[in-house]
């Protein structure tokens, strides 16, 4: 099985070494509480939003938008990353258990297989299913993640939001099969 996230950590490590001239481990990479996918930490060299200002004018098939914040810089991977672990997720051989999760993600993939919806919290959802499937179990905070992944919407827009996730809960069902 590849692994995606040493993959995606070491691309970036060198996308912002040759952007910033500062050395980064792919082991620097740490999962942010709140936005983005990846963080990475104090960011000394020239300051952290000199640094997420060279990294957005520069281009990385994986990142969408880097942001500075307290000195830590905060990677958003982009739609084609997101479409791609879908992809990936597809390919796997696993089966889940049933619980309400997985009866969820369930119903939810039966609205299509489209591309991951731009919307933040889907990406975290889908992102928190690949790092529990990759540790081998997930989290009460991993599980609240995806059962609420379209609450922050209202009405037809949730409606809206849920007819788009199609393929990321179908992903996300393949990925909570493994534990």
């Amino acid at each position: 099985m590849e692994d995606l996230f040493a993959a995606l950590t070491a691309d970036l490590a060198a996308w912002v070494e040759a952007c910033t001239g500062a050395p980064v481990a792919p082991e620097a990479f740490r999962l942010p509480r709140e936005e983005g996918q990846l963080s990475l930490g104090p960011f000394v060299r020239g300051g952290a939003a000199e640094a997420a200002r060279k990294l957005n004018g520069a281009l990385c098939p994986q990142v969408r938008e880097v942001r500075a914040r307290n000195g830590w810089l905060l990677f958003f991977l982009s739609d084609a990353w997101f479409d791609g672990l879908i992809t990936w997720a597809r390919g796997l051989d696993t089966r889940p258990a049933g619980s309400y999760l997985e009866n969820r993600m369930a119903m939810l993939a039966r609205k299509g297989d489209g591309p991951c919806p731009k919307a933040e919290p889907v990406r975290r959802a889908l992102w928190r299913a690949y790092l529990a499937y990759r540790r081998g179990f997930w989290r009460a905070a991993d599980e609240r993640l995806v059962l609420t992944m379209t609450h922050g919407q209202t009405g037809m827009d949730r409606i809206a939001l849920e007819n788009r996730c199609g393929g990321a809960a179908a992903a996300i069902l393949k990925l909570r099969g493994k534990v």
